[in-house]
This record gives C-alpha cells, structure tokens and sequence, in this order.
C-alpha cells in the first residue's frame, strides 16, 4: 500500500497545553516514531505567517506544517460558532488520504477526504454544569454532526467509549479506544533530595496529603476540604492538605470554604509546572482525587506512576484507570472519603500495599501501545476504499 497523505489539525498544540493538547503532543510523537511508512501534516491558523516559527513537534522527512494565512483563528472560531463551520480543505488547498480532528470536532470536507475525530467525554451533555456555556453550546451543536460525518471515532477510554454508544446511537464498531499513557522516563519516583526541594518551593513542612488539578467544581475540590477537616485533630496534627493547581472555571464556593479553614494547615500551590510535578506526587503520604467525572483521569495515574498510594471516586472512567491499584470512594460521600483517608494513613502496610499495585498497574501505561492503536485507525480508514 502507497503511505497515505494525513493532515492533523494542530491546534491543541500551540495553545498553552492542558489535558487535550498534552494527549496530542505525546500520542503524535510516540506515533511518529513509530509510523515510518505515512506522511503527516499539522495545520493551524497564522494570521499573515505570524507563529509559522514554532513548531511544537520538530519537523522531519515524514512531518510537515501547514498554515492558514489569511484568516486569524479568532475570526474561524467566531465564524464557526456564530454562523457554520467552514469547509477546512478547502481553506487548506488539499485533499489528502485522511483527516485527523483531535479536538471533538470534524470540519466539513466538501472535496471528499476521509476523517477520524477524537471526542474524549460528554460531559458538555451529562454534566453540563460544569462546562462553560458557551463551550457547551458549541460541542453540543458540533459533536453529533462530527460522529455522524466522521469514518470513524477515537476516545479515550471504556466508559467513554459507552456513553457515546448509550447518548447517541452510536455502532461500537465506530468507536476505537486510544487511552492516554504514562511517559516513564518523566513520571517515576524521585529522589528524597528532589522531593525537600519541591516542598520547600511550595513550604511544605510535613507529611501531606495530596491533590493536583484544577481547582473547580468537577473535581470536587469541596469534599477534599470538608473530608481534611473531618480528620481527627491529631492526623491534622501530622499531615497538611496541599491542593496542588491553578483556579478554575466557578471557584467562589471553594474560594468560600477555604476562607472558612484558614486556621488549618492547607497548602494552595498555584499553577504548578509540569517539572515540579513528579517530586510533589512522589513526596506525598496519599493521593486523593474524588472527581466527580472524567473521561480518563491522569493525575491518579501519574501519582501511581511516582509510587504514592491514590484514593480515587468510583464514578466515570477512574475504576478502569487504577483498577485494583487504588482505592474507590463515593464522590458524594465525604465519611466514606474520610474513613479511607485515616485507614491508608494509619495503616503503613496497606499503605505499602497500594504503592506496589500502583506501580505494577502504572507499568502497563505507554504511549508507544497508545500509538500503535491509533495507527491502526489511520491505515484502515486512510486506505483507499
């Protein structure tokens, strides 16, 4: 078979990156390396060539960019929000094998090529109180037309997979599962001397219990507090709460109770960046992350990766991520929270326990198998038909 001609709309990757644009970047370059037959393109938006000179992935024979030129993405976005979206390959000038929408969204290919969308969750339809208005109203417009449209769906995990199947019709033949993955040489446990470092960055003086994320409602940022306020004295006494992550999307209610709790030894970090990370998973007693949805769910895995024992809610996609490696808690049920808190911190042999199965289960992560399955979709539906 001739390599297929595929184009990949970049976008996630010159925004400043969360979760969306980090799977891309490390699925692509795990893909790269081990696609060598098909030639890839990565298109964006550069209003009169302004930012043609980064290039988040390094170019090489098989990996070119493409640039719109003539419009700014801002204009795109409003025009596709406000009125339609427009047909991208025209605007690009091409019609290659297949088209790669990493973002949720497929834009119209009036010229005939094929395309594969990665939609990650719904929780712009099943949670949409969490979700921004306007970012809801636009998924909610756009995601069935690109299921309908698309040859076929990524997402990024089993329960993801069966809520689109459940929400909109969708044949689970459509659907393939590429997960997000672990990338071993930056996640693992660090150093003692690593970890004093980091927690003196952050004055972290003790023992702490640790969450890293977005502090907004959907993680349920609110029962963390209330379960560390529950504690008895004495394990408050040893341990503080180190909330670890830039402020969200609708944060008075946390900003309230953390107002409320002053008095107590509660460590808010800020944004935290990514090199700090590991050292701050790896120096903590327990990771606690009682979300209250997520398509997948990294951190869990991340802290897992770095041999820290997680207390994760039983909801959503979180069972599949840590399996028997962690332990499962009613979101909603901040006693529940509490009880397994004290039970993982005054218990070092089950604390130990959970730190084996974590690092056991986070080994069997790689973006190199996450790439494998991804490519897979690309010869299949990039070939000719």
């Amino acid at each position: 078979m001739a390599p297929l001609r595929v184009f990949i709309e970049g976008t996630p990757l010159f925004r400043q990156r969360t979760g969306v644009g980090q799977y891309t970047k490390n699925l692509l370059e795990a893909l790269f390396r081990l696609d060598e037959e098909n030639h890839y393109t990565i298109f964006s938006f550069a209003f009169l060539g302004k930012g043609t000179d980064v290039r988040p992935i390094p170019e090489s024979p098989r990996l070119s960019y493409r640039f719109i030129r003539y419009m700014h993405l801002k204009m795109f976005n409003a025009v596709v929000r406000k009125v339609t979206s427009p047909p991208i390959d025209v605007m690009l000038g091409s019609k290659p094998d297949l088209f790669l929408f990493p973002n949720f969204v497929r834009y119209p290919l009036p010229m005939g090529s094929r395309a594969v969308a990665i939609i990650y969750d719904l929780s712009f339809v099943l949670h949409p109180e969490h979700v921004a208005r306007r970012n809801r109203e636009f998924l909610t417009r756009y995601v069935p037309l690109t299921i309908e449209k698309s040859e076929h769906i990524v997402t990024i995990s089993e329960n993801s997979k069966r809520e689109i199947i459940e929400f909109y019709g969708t044949d689970p033949d459509k659907i393939s599962i590429v997960s997000p993955a672990i990338d071993h040489s930056f996640f693992y446990p660090r150093p003692v001397n690593e970890v004093d470092a980091v927690a003196a960055k952050y004055k972290i003086t003790k023992p702490y219990i640790l969450y890293a994320g977005t502090l907004e409602p959907r993680k349920n940022i609110r029962s963390i507090l209330d379960a560390y306020a529950k504690l008895p004295a004495e394990v408050r006494e040893t341990h503080s709460l180190v909330l670890a992550g830039g402020k969200g999307w609708l944060d008075q209610d946390i900003k309230n109770r953390l107002d409320e709790l002053q008095h107590m030894d509660i460590i808010t970090t800020g944004y935290v960046p990514d090199e700090d990370l590991p050292a701050l998973y790896s120096g903590a007693t327990v990771f606690v992350y009682p979300s209250l949805y997520e398509g997948y769910g990294m951190p869990p895995l991340e802290a897992m990766a770095c041999n820290t024992p997680v207390i994760v809610a039983n909801n959503s996609s979180l069972p599949e991520v840590v399996g028997d490696a962690g332990v499962l808690v009613d979101a909603y049920d901040v006693d529940s929270l509490v009880m397994y808190l004290e039970k993982v911190l005054g218990d070092p042999a089950l604390a130990a326990e959970l730190r084996r199965r974590g690092l056991e289960r986070a080994r069997t992560s790689n973006w190199d198998e996450s790439a494998r399955r991804l490519l897979a979709v690309i010869n299949k539906y990039g070939a000719p038909q």
